[in-house]
Order: C-alpha cells, then sequence, then structure tokens
C-alpha cells in the first residue's frame, strides 16, 4: 500500500451513539455506590412513581402554518420585552391563559378534574 499525502482535517468523526454497549458496560461495572454525584438517584430495580407537577413533558399538537408563523413573529418579535425564556415558555404561558380563562368561565374559576387521561389524537369535535 500506499502512503496518502493528504493530511486530516477537524476532529475525527463522533462514535455512533447506537450503539451503547461501552456505555452499559461503565454502567454495569459501576460500584452500586458512585452515581457521579447524585445521592438521591433512583435504582434501576424500583418502580417508577408519578413525575412531580413541576417536571416538564414534551407535548406535541398541530397548528395551521399562518397561525404558526404569526405566534413566532409574535415571540421573536417580543420575547425580550416578555422576559420569555423559550419558546416552549412562551407556547405554555399562552395554553395557561387560555385555560385559566375557561376555568373562570365554566367552573366558577376552580380547576377542572381530571386531565390525566390520554386525548384521543387528531379527533375533531363533532358539532
Amino acid at each position: 500500500m500506499t502512503e496518502s499525502n493528504r493530511k486530516p482535517i477537524g476532529v475525527p468523526p463522533r462514535r455512533q451513539t447506537g450503539n451503547l454497549s461501552v456505555q452499559n458496560l461503565v454502567k454495569a461495572n459501576r460500584s452500586p455506590g458512585t452515581n457521579e454525584g447524585n445521592t438521591n438517584a433512583v435504582s434501576p430495580t424500583s418502580a417508577p412513581g408519578p413525575l412531580p407537577d413541576t417536571v416538564s413533558k414534551q407535548v406535541t399538537f398541530y397548528m395551521a402554518t399562518n397561525d404558526l408563523k404569526r405566534a413566532k413573529a409574535a415571540y421573536t418579535g417580543t420575547s425580550g420585552q416578555e422576559m420569555d425564556r423559550s419558546w416552549s415558555d412562551f407556547v405554555s404561558r399562552a395554553v395557561l391563559m387560555e385555560v385559566e380563562r375557561r376555568e373562570g368561565l365554566y367552573n366558577a374559576g376552580g380547576r377542572f378534574q381530571g386531565g390525566t387521561r390520554n386525548l384521543a389524537p387528531g379527533r375533531k369535535i363533532q358539532l
């Protein structure tokens, strides 16, 4: 074989994250008392409980393209003045404002019961 005259450019590519065998071996060989500074770590065998109310959960929904463009423009144009931490913060506050309006209008300002069931995906309300 002949050696190439080319010199490497930049750093080598990252390892594929799909192969987690090395990370799994490291975890398996780690002593039980070592949790990298996390003293409140939950053991993998314990049953997961309900998430605390303050933990964020990803929400996915569909929105008309024109409405999404309008919302993004409002966010980018006012996020500094309104002190939005992120797009998620903006959307979350907008949803909660509508929730508070409906609670005030239909439930005397109190919270509605429930909210734990999964919603039907994409079904339209029949009028």
